[in-house]
Parts: C-alpha cells; structure tokens; sequence
C-alpha cells in the first residue's frame, strides 16, 4: 500500500514552472510545423511529424500533475513545515489509486450512513464508517473524492448533524471536551481531517464555503476543532458565527466560541489577521458572555500564541494589538495588557 516518497517542494515546484515552460514552447512550435507539414503535403521529409512533440507535451503535463499531486500530500502529512527535503508514507501510489480508493469508500460509508437505523444498533455504524478512512485522508485528492462522493456539503453536513445530535444530545452550544474528544476518535475526526487535506490544496469548489452560511454553528465548530483548517477558512467560519444574532437569554455554556477560541490557539496566524482586519468581529469574540469559565483560558491561550513577540508579521501584530486594547473585554489580565505592563 503506497509508497516512501522524499521530495523538495520548492524544487519540484520549479520543476513544475519549467515544464509549463516547455510545453508553451511546444505549443507555440506545434501550430507552425502543422502548418508547414499541411503545406509541404507528400513532399514533406520528416518520419514523425508533429507527433513526438504530441507525446512530449503529454509527458510534460501528466509530470506536472503527478508532481503537484505528490507535493500536495507530502505537504499535508509532514505536520510541521520545514525547508528542503521532506519524506513521509504514502497511502497511495497514485493520484488514480487514491481518487478510485476513495470513490469505494464514498458509497460504503453512504450506504453505511442511510441504513444504519434500521441495521446497526446504538453507534456501532459510527464506528464501523470510520475505520476505513482512517490513514488515508491525508491525501488530498482522496480526500476531495471522498468528499465528493458523499454526496457534497449537504451530506456532509448531515453526517455531523447526526453525530451530535445521537451522541453528544442536548450540546447544541457547541461540543463539551469529553464529547469532542470522542468525535475525533470517529467519522466526524475523519470527515474534519479529509475536509482539511482537500480545501487547503485547493481542491474544494464554492459550494463548500457557501456551507459556512447555512450550516448550524456547532457542526461548523466541531469541524474546525477536529482538524487543523486552513486560514482562509478558519476565519470565514469565525466571521459568519460572529456576525449571528446571539441567544436572548441562554441557559447553557457556550462551547461553540470556547472551541473556536481551541481551534485559533492552534492557528496563531489566523487569529492575529481577525483581529487586524476584522475589529469588529474580534470585538464579539473578545467580549463575548458565555456563561463558560473555560472559555476565558482558552481566549487567553490563543491571544498569547497571536501577539507573543516574534508571531506573525509585525505590522499586522500591532494592528492585532491596536484591536484587543480598543476592546471592552474584561478577559483576566487584559488590563495589564492594555497598559502594557504585562503581556498576554
């Protein structure tokens, strides 16, 4: 099953640049020997005509798409980024193996997912819909496939829903700790990280990101706590949530804005481009009444990971700052910040 690949992204991406090169030049070179064949007709004294260039500029393409294929997983399964060479397993051998693996899986598991109240007891089939992703979503083009196999945001969507609502009942403000743990042990961990894989290589088409409009806000926060998101992403999710109408007068805890908080202490450069290009959002986040202690320490941790010296780009990080002073919070330590007579 797969193989061990080493590949330099950098380098391959060049070679990828030089070959788009190559196959301009080819194509620009093509259109005039057709013609010059055309004209010259049976007197023409070439053996192959334009056909070996035909096949070149094939090769070419099919290497580039390998290429970025491979980049693309090499980079989603090596967790922390680093320079030069990178090595890692893949769970497939090919981009055709991985997208044909993952149609397979697509039908079992919404086969799996339809019957499983007339066929499978308690949350045995949650259990059973996971096991086969699982080592597998880290490549992207199987993770797309999966994606698209499923049925596309809605179902996707749907299979969330279903999780929370059978076993995490009642948690409609968002995921407890204990409740979100046991999803990233099951088909929502899986979906979350497949969702990941597939939208960060850019493999996800607009419809996807119209879900964050319409989908409930503890399904959009459990899928940004399970899986490290990208950016882009990470905060169209925040700034939708943010701009909601809040509830009159809740009764509950607020885990929703505690696991968005969890979920920008993972993604420091995320949180420090919201809070310099969205104040007014950041200002909700920032002095939001959750009824949830926990919620406080977690706001704390991602705002330490975003303004610490040295995070981000410094312009952006003092424009971050300019919105947590302007803000009302009353965040612990949050004075002393102001004042700056400490830092978070």
């Amino acid at each position: 099953m797969g193989e061990f690949v080493g590949i330099d992204p950098r380098g391959a991406h060049e070679l990828i640049r030089r070959m788009e090169a190559g196959k301009q030049a080819l194509t620009r070179t093509r259109s005039g020997l057709d013609a010059a064949i055309a004209e010259a007709g049976e007197d023409w004294a070439g053996r192959q005509g334009t056909g070996a260039m035909h096949r070149t500029w094939s090769f070419y393409d099919e290497s580039q798409q390998d290429l970025k294929w491979r980049i693309d997983t090499i980079e989603q399964l090596v967790p922390v980024r680093e320079k030069g060479m990178l090595t890692g397993t893949f769970p497939f051998g090919s981009e055709t193996e991985a997208v044909s693996a993952a149609v397979t899986d697509a039908n079992e598991l919404a086969e799996t997912f339809q019957n499983h109240d007339r066929y499978l007891p308690g949350d045995n089939w949650l259990r059973k819909a996971a096991g086969p992703l699982k080592g597998k979503v880290g490549d992207p083009a199987y993770a797309a496939a999966l994606l698209a196999g499923l049925g596309g945001p809605d179902a996707f969507v749907k299979i969330f829903r279903e999780w929370i609502d059978t076993q995490a009942a009642g948690q409609h403000r968002g995921l407890q700790p204990e409740a979100l743990g046991r999803a990233a042990a099951s088909t929502p961990g899986q979906l979350a990280a497949a969702f990941a894989s597939a939208e960060r290589t850019g493999r996800l088409g607009g419809e996807w990101y119209e879900m964050v409009v319409t989908a409930p806000a503890d399904v959009l926060t459990t899928l940004v706590a399970l899986a490290g998101q990208s950016s882009t992403f990470l905060n169209r999710v925040a700034i939708n949530l943010l701009n909601r109408p809040q509830e009159a007068e809740p009764t509950d805890p607020d885990w929703n804005l505690h696991n968005l908080a969890q979920a920008y202490t993972a993604n420091p450069d995320a949180f420090q481009q919201l809070l310099a290009e969205h104040p007014k959002e950041s200002g909700v986040l920032l002095d939001a009444d959750t009824g949830n202690p926990a919620y406080e320490t977690a706001l704390a941790d991602a705002l330490h990971n975003a303004l610490k010296p040295g995070a981000g780009a410094e312009g952006l990080r003092e424009r971050a700052w300019f919105t947590v002073i302007r803000s009302n919070t009353d965040l612990p330590g949050i004075e002393a910040l102001k004042t700056g007579s400490a830092r978070p």
